[in-house]
């Protein structure tokens, strides 16, 4: 089944970020840019729901009971659809926390994460099996009246959820509407090497 993000409707422990910026195809952390290689994403374990993005604030977001059943709309303005999975890389994000959450309600970024999404499932993963994916650039796409780039986010291959991930379910979201923290740790040294 397809995603939804339409515009047509957290608790638990918190999980460090990740960032995506279209207006400068660059990703971050806390600890600030970082170049993006590779990770594990866990697309089985996507969730979606209504988010609210407000400059100097953490983000704050009403989640669906399940990708097929959206939440109601929340009143006010500047709710939009959006997504929160969890990448995995110790390489990048370090040993001590190597389980990120990338949530975001960005056009560019759900239009990846909808691309994405459906290549997992074209590949019929089974039960528990996860997405390493590379990131191959961005690609300048015209929405509507405006610009973004979209991140160009390709499947290597699927292979069994690693265990650090199946640690951070402990650290799921529950309905309602909650704020993202900003703590993070550094993240591991540069290191071409296959990490999966």
């Amino acid at each position: 089944m397809p995603l939804s993000f339409s515009n047509a409707a957290s608790g638990g422990d918190y999980t460090p970020y990740v960032r995506y910026m279209a207006s400068t195809s660059s990703w971050s952390t806390a600890e600030g840019s970082f170049q993006f290689k590779s990770a594990v994403f866990d697309l089985g374990k996507i969730q979606t729901g209504w988010c609210l993005l407000a400059e100097g604030q953490a983000p704050e977001w009403v989640m669906d009971n399940s990708i097929t059943d959206t939440a109601a709309r929340p009143e006010g303005e500047g709710w939009k659809r959006g997504f929160k999975v969890d990448l995995f890389s110790p390489k990048m994000f370090g040993e001590e926390q190597p389980v990120r959450e990338w949530g975001t309600n960005a056009t560019g970024a759900t239009m990846a994460i909808q691309k994405l999404y459906s290549d997992w499932e074209a590949m019929n993963a089974a039960d528990g099996q996860v997405a390493v994916v590379e990131y191959a650039g961005a690609v300048p796409t015209k929405v509507g009246k405006g610009n973004t780039n979209v991140p160009t986010l390709n499947i290597v291959k699927l292979i069994d959820r690693p265990a650090e991930m199946l640690q951070s379910e402990s650290a799921g979201v529950a309905n309602g509407v909650s704020s993202s923290s900003t703590e993070a740790s550094a993240p591991a040294a540069d290191d071409d090497g296959d990490e999966f």
